[in-house]
């Protein structure tokens, strides 16, 4: 199964660049320079921001297909699919309240420095959790349930999504 070795390398790649951007979110709330607001606070939204990016055009098309595929195929892949879509909701939501305060940080002082902190880590600890999830749980009901055709499927469209990317 190539294409499948091949689809789940990729993936986790990708998840290993996600783990980079959410340990440069994480040395930047620690340093702390962006709870006066301002451009430290600017650039940790960016920071947020280029994760996010990452996320959402890079990441996520690659997993259309093969979510497709997967789902209905068993109420234990169906539940592992619901959890995941409710991890990465929450996971969107924290950092939109995030960039909301971050961009209130200088008026509004400690109380919002303090939620931007827990908004983060709460973030940072559900996506190691997702993403931990997809590479153990998910790639064990993909190889489970999938068949060489239907990971040919998965490999070509995420071949397309690298291209498009590049084009």
């Amino acid at each position: 199964m190539l294409a499948a070795e091949c689809a789940w390398a990729i993936l986790r790649a990708e998840h290993a660049r996600m783990r980079e951007f959410l340990a440069q979110v994480d040395d930047a709330l620690k340093a702390g320079a962006w709870t006066h607001g301002g451009s430290q606070a600017a650039a940790l939204i960016d920071l947020i921001e280029r994760l996010q990016a990452f996320d959402e055009a890079t990441h996520r098309p690659k997993g259309i297909v093969l979510l497709q595929i997967l789902r209905g195929r068993s109420a234990e892949s169906d539940d592992l699919l619901r959890r995941l879509e409710q991890q990465r909701e929450r996971c969107d939501a924290l950092l939109a309240q995030t960039k909301a305060l971050l961009k209130q940080v200088g008026s509004e002082g400690a109380r919002s420095a303090a939620a931007v902190d827990d908004l983060l880590e709460e973030h940072r600890q559900l996506m190691l959790e997702h993403m931990e999830q997809e590479d153990t749980l998910l790639h064990s009901q993909t190889a489970q349930l999938l068949t060489g055709e239907e990971w040919a499927a998965v490999a070509s469209s995420i071949s397309e999504a690298i291209g498009s990317r590049r084009g």
